[in-house]
C-alpha cells in the first residue's frame, strides 16, 4: 500500500479558517480566565492533570500549528508545569504543515512533539505509522470530557486514540435579518421551506438577491449537508474499506441544491474569495450556511461591515417532526508523532490545550474556534455579547444555537487515508454541474468512481457501495 500522501490543488479547509489575526487583549483574556471565580470553577469540569504524568526533567516541546495566538496559551501551561517549555511554531495551514509533517515522518526526525491536523486528514496520517496511540498514556482516561463526535474522530476505531479534539464546526444558518425583514421572508426550518424562501427572494429582488451561496470549491461543505442527512462516506472494516460518495443520502442533497442553482435561485461563487465578500457584504447574498467558526470569519472578514444584522438559526431539516439533525464542517485535533522524545509530556499538552479553561474559551471569544470540549461548550463565559460573533449577531448566545448543533452530529462518521483526492475531485465534478455538462447522479457517479479507481491505484482494498 502506499502509505505517501499526494498534497493535490484543493481549496484550504475550514478548519483553518480560525486562524485570524491576532488581537491586542488577547493576554488579558487569558489571564483573566486563568483566574475564575469559585462557582465558576466547581462548575467548568477539567480532568485531573496530574494522572497524565509527563517525563522527569527539563523538557522543551515544538509544536506546530496554524492557529495565530496560540504562542500565547504557552506561558500559561508553562506556570503550572514549570519543568516543561514549550514552543509554538507556525509552520502554516494545510497542506503546507501537512507536506513538512509527510517529510519528517519519512525521515524519522525533523518533526514536533505536537502536530495540529484536520480530523478529514487524521486518517492520512494515521496510515503512515507515524503517530503516537496516546490512550499508551491515559488519554482514554479524558474521553467524558469532550464532545462524543468528536472524540471518535480522532479515534476511528474505537480503541486507539490519535489525538485531542481541539475544535469543531457545527452547522447552522446565519442570515441577515435586515434582507430578511426587507423582503418579507421566514427564517426556514425545513429544505422546503428554505427552497421556497429561494424562489420568493429571486422573484421579489429581481433575481439581483440570492438566499445563500452553493460553495463549489469546498467538498467538506457539501459533506457536512449530506452528513446531517445521515450520509456516511467511508468505512473501514479492518484492512478493508467501502466508499459512498454517491449514496442515496449524498443524492438527495445535491439534487436538492442543483434545481436551485439551476432555477438560479443561489449563488456559486467560491467561498473565502473577495468576490464572496463583496457579494455578502453589498446584499446580494443574504444567508450563509455556516460552520460555527463562520461567523466570526465573515465578521473579521467584512472588517464588521453589516455587523448586528445577522442572526443564526438551527440547519434547516428534511421534514417536521423529524429528530434534530446537524453536520460537521471543518474542526481539528492534536496529534503526537512517534519521533518525539517526550510523547508523556506532549500528550498532557495536547490534552491541556482543548480541556483547560482558559486556552478553550478564549480561543472563541478571539478567534472563533469552537470547543470540542464539554465544559467549554456550557460555559456561561462562552456567550460574551460585546464579541465575535456575538457582537455581529446583534447580541445573540451564538454559542449556544452552534451547541446545540454539535450535540446532533452523527457520532458514526469517518474520513479515508486518501481523502485529498476526494477533496480535489469535487471541485471538478461540481464545476461541470454548474456548467450544465452534468446532472446531479452524473456528478456524483463520476466523484464515486474516480475516487474509487485513486484508492485502488494507491493499494487500498476498497469497494464501492
Amino acid at each position: 500500500m502506499n502509505n505517501s500522501i499526494v498534497w493535490r490543488s484543493f481549496s484550504p479547509s475550514p478548519g483553518r479558517r480560525t486562524a485570524l489575526p491576532f488581537l491586542p487583549w488577547v493576554v488579558a483574556g487569558y489571564v483573566c480566565l486563568l483566574l475564575p471565580s469559585l462557582s465558576a470553577q466547581s462548575a467548568y469540569q477539567e480532568p485531573d492533570y496530574s494522572k497524565l504524568k509527563p517525563e522527569s526533567g527539563p523538557i522543551t516541546l515544538e509544536v506546530w500549528t496554524w492557529v495565530v495566538g496560540l504562542d500565547k496559551a504557552a506561558p500559561l501551561f508553562e506556570q503550572a508545569f514549570p519543568n516543561i517549555k514549550v514552543h509554538i511554531n507556525n509552520v502554516g495551514a494545510g497542506p503546507t504543515e501537512y507536506q513538512k509533517l509527510q517529510t519528517a515522518i519519512k525521515a524519522g526526525s525533523g518533526g514536533p512533539d505536537v502536530a495540529q491536523i484536520e480530523y478529514d486528514f487524521l486518517p492520512s496520517f494515521i496510515v503512515t505509522d507515524g503517530l503516537v496511540d496516546i490512550s499508551e498514556y491515559g488519554a482514554s482516561d479524558v474521553k467524558s470530557f469532550f464532545v462524543p463526535w468528536t472524540w471518535g474522530q480522532c479515534s476511528p476505531d474505537g480503541k486507539a486514540v490519535y489525538g485531542s479534539p481541539q475544535d469543531s464546526g457545527p452547522m447552522a444558518l446565519l442570515y441577515n435579518k435586515k434582507i430578511f425583514d426587507q423582503y418579507g421572508l421566514t427564517v426556514p426550518t425545513t429544505w422546503e421551506e428554505f427552497a421556497q424562501q429561494a424562489e420568493k427572494l429571486a422573484k421579489a429582488s429581481d433575481g439581483k438577491v440570492k438566499l445563500v451561496d452553493f460553495v463549489p470549491t469546498q467538498a467538506p461543505w457539501f459533506i457536512g449537508l449530506a452528513w446531517a442527512n445521515g450520509a456516511t462516506l467511508f468505512k473501514q472494516n479492518g484492512d478493508s474499506w467501502t466508499q459512498s460518495l454517491n449514496s442515496p443520502e449524498c443524492q438527495k442533497v445535491l439534487d436538492f441544491w442543483a434545481e436551485l442553482i439551476k432555477k438560479k435561485y443561489v449563488a456559486t461563487i467560491p467561498d473565502f474569495t473577495p468576490e464572496f465578500y463583496t457579494a455578502v457584504g453589498s446584499g446580494q447574498i443574504a444567508a450563509s450556511i455556516e460552520a460555527a467558526w463562520g461567523p466570526g470569519v465573515l465578521a473579521q472578514s467584512l472588517n464588521d461591515k453589516t455587523s448586528g444584522e445577522w442572526q443564526v438559526a438551527p440547519l434547516p431539516q428534511w421534514s417536521k417532526g423529524q429528530p434534530f439533525r446537524s453536520g460537521n464542517w471543518g474542526g481539528s485535533c492534536d496529534v503526537v508523532l512517534k519521533q518525539s522524545k517526550y510523547p508523556k509530556a506532549a500528550t498532557l499538552f495536547s490534552i491541556w490545550l482543548n480541556a483547560a479553561k482558559g486556552p478553550v474559551i478564549n480561543n472563541w471569544t478571539s478567534y472563533g474556534i469552537f470547543p470540542a470540549s464539554l465544559s467549554g461548550l456550557a460555559s456561561p463565559d462562552l456567550n460574551q455579547a460585546d464579541k465575535n460573533p456575538s457582537k455581529f449577531c446583534a447580541g445573540q448566545n451564538v454559542a449556544q444555537i452552534y451547541a446545540d448543533a454539535s450535540k446532533a452530529v452523527n457520532v458514526d462518521f469517518e474520513w479515508s487515508p486518501w481523502f485529498a483526492f476526494v477533496n480535489d475531485d469535487y471541485n471538478k465534478q461540481i464545476a461541470a454541474l454548474i456548467a450544465g455538462a452534468m446532472t446531479a447522479k452524473q456528478a456524483l457517479d463520476a466523484w464515486q468512481a474516480d475516487s474509487l479507481k485513486n484508492a485502488t491505484s494507491d493499494g487500498y482494498d476498497v469497494k464501492g457501495k
